[in-house]
């Protein structure tokens, strides 16, 4: 038995063949979803502020700039402090970033608020996957991801509907939402959250980072997955470009990219219980030909309906392939180390998401867009052939070791 799961004691009852506790967390991320408005409304509230293109970029990328730093921050913290006080500490801290952001006018108060909610915001991610991986067995915790993942695509949906409202009432009051949700959050793993850490290794400060930068099966997942955040990455600035190109605009961006969570919350959870059923480095090998294949189909798009089409391809590899490399990541990690290597992953998923439109941006000036696209097909096939690759390496190092 985990051992979050056994402090939980009562709260541990299960529900839907899933302890209670998970179910706090899972209900706590729904809530603080359902505003989910900083991230996507960020650039309309500082245009609408005044600022130019060029001062809108550059305070947009610190958001960027702040999830790069939150991984290996809160990975630290949940190993060493606990997983309350870095999910707490994440939560209560992009709700004040959040809140001042509402407020403030100036650059120079802004970009350190911008910020701040950057690394608040990215850090709840690592020790809430490390709390999951504690209080979940084994068999269940790609479920339990799968389910996180579901909440979150439900609420940032949902957000996206009504966020156009608020902003065009109230911009301190779309911000003040956010905070609210966020520490609604908060307060439900301060009350129903027991902390779930494992007892420390003795040697934990020496088998830190460290220890991550030696296990050959992280780095090499780290790598592959590096290429499938890089194609994945691309609907947020390639495909809108491509789109404009063939006279297809904002409008039918947007529908697209309600397709792609309209089918998220279609198709996750039966999908990872079907994904379940097989080793994860094979589940996401499928799920990077997937993602290949969607975004090197879109070579051949000109019309809304061969984007759409070329984008439910895609939508597939997202959908398997995500909870798939968390539960492969929660596999991989020591119980005392969970947050250290969750911390690892989102600093490889933020990295990818600040190199990606650099990337894609030079390759489409020198090359064109299909040449693009040809790119993001070669990544996913070289993802697919190395997760398969990994998995074997990891099979034969568990059986010599057996």
């Amino acid at each position: 038995m985990a051992a979050g799961e056994s402090r939980a004691g009562s709260e541990a009852a299960e529900m839907s063949g899933m302890p209670r506790v998970f179910w706090w967390l899972w209900s706590g991320a729904l809530i603080s979803s359902l505003a989910t408005f900083v991230f996507p409304f960020l650039a309309l509230y500082l245009t609408a502020r005044g600022f130019d293109a060029q001062q809108t970029g550059l305070l947009v990328s610190l958001l960027g700039v702040g999830s790069i730093a939150a991984g290996p921050l809160a990975g630290t913290i949940a190993d060493r402090f606990g997983r309350r006080p870095a999910v707490l500490s994440a939560l209560v801290g992009s709700a004040l970033a959040a809140a001042f952001l509402g407020f403030v006018r100036q650059p120079l108060l802004i970009a350190p608020g911008v910020f701040v909610f950057g690394v608040s915001a990215a850090m709840m991610y690592p020790a809430v996957n490390a709390t999951v991986a504690d209080v979940l067995p084994a068999a269940d915790v790609q479920r339990g991801y799968g389910l996180l993942y579901w909440a979150n695509n439900l609420g940032i949906g949902i957000s996206a509907l009504v966020g156009g409202f608020f902003a065009s009432r109230s911009w301190l009051g779309l911000f003040l939402c956010d905070a609210a949700t966020t520490l609604l959050f908060a307060a439900v793993v301060w009350r129903r959250v027991p902390e779930s850490r494992p007892a420390p290794s003795p040697h934990l400060a020496q088998r830190g980072w460290r220890t991550l930068i030696s296990d050959r099966a992280l780095v090499g997942f780290l790598a592959a997955q590096f290429a499938f955040m890089l194609v994945f990455w691309q609907f947020q600035f390639a495909l809108p470009i491509a789109m404009a190109r063939d006279g297809l605009g904002a409008a039918a961006y947007g529908r697209l990219v309600a397709v792609n969570c309209v089918l998220i919350l279609v198709v996750q959870p039966f999908a990872t219980r079907f994904v379940q059923r097989f080793e994860e480095g094979h589940a996401l090998a499928a799920a990077s030909i997937f993602l290949g294949a969607g975004y090197g189909a879109y070579a051949f798009c000109t019309t809304a309906t061969q984007y759409f089409l070329a984008t439910m391809v895609w939508s597939v590899g997202e959908v398997t392939g995500l909870p798939a490399a968390s539960a492969l990541v929660a596999r991989l990690a020591p119980e005392d180390l969970r947050g250290r290597y969750q911390g690892a992953f989102s600093f490889c998923m933020s990295v990818a998401m600040t190199v990606a439109p650099i990337a894609s941006g030079a390759i489409i000036d020198r090359a064109g867009m299909r040449a693009l696209w040809a790119v993001c097909l070669g990544l996913g096939l070289t993802a697919s052939l190395s997760h398969l690759a990994l998995a074997v390496s990891r099979r034969a190092r568990a059986a010599a070791q057996a």
